[in-house]
């Protein structure tokens, strides 16, 4: 089972999340699932037409990457940055650039990958294509 799935709170695959460019291309937008104390929070980043979608757990305190505020994307659109100590991740594929985890000498400390889809009506949905 893929480590997002393991969640209560985690969507099912197929969960719809709507369009694309509902999010700016070189932004992010999170999206809730479940209610109280134990929600999955899901953050989708739109760049170049593509979508990534993460845990948004920050992988040193799981603390969410927006816990300080949303303004979590690099200026170039190519980092993912943790609001609370400034650790960074690649978009592309949610491994770290800076902060602890980051560098050959230290266990790889990655983003939770969600896989995400464009379906053939346009709609971005949760899980791999069928």
């Amino acid at each position: 089972m893929e480590a997002w799935r393991r969640d209560p709170n985690a969507p099912a695959p197929g969960t719809p999340l709507g369009p694309l460019d509902a999010i700016p291309d070189g932004g992010v937008r999170e999206f809730r699932f479940g209610e109280g104390r134990r929600v999955f929070s899901l953050l989708v980043v739109h760049r170049g037409g593509e979508a990534r979608a993460y845990v948004n757990a920050c992988p040193h305190v799981w603390l969410p990457l927006t816990y300080r505020h949303d303004r979590v994307v690099s200026g170039d659109g190519r980092r993912l940055i943790c609001s609370n100590h400034a650790a960074e991740f690649a978009v592309e594929d949610g491994s770290p650039l800076s902060g602890p985890g980051a560098g050959p000498a230290t266990p790889d400390c990655r983003l939770t990958a969600v896989p995400v889809h464009i379906d053939e009506r346009g709609q971005l949905r949760i899980g791999n294509p069928a």
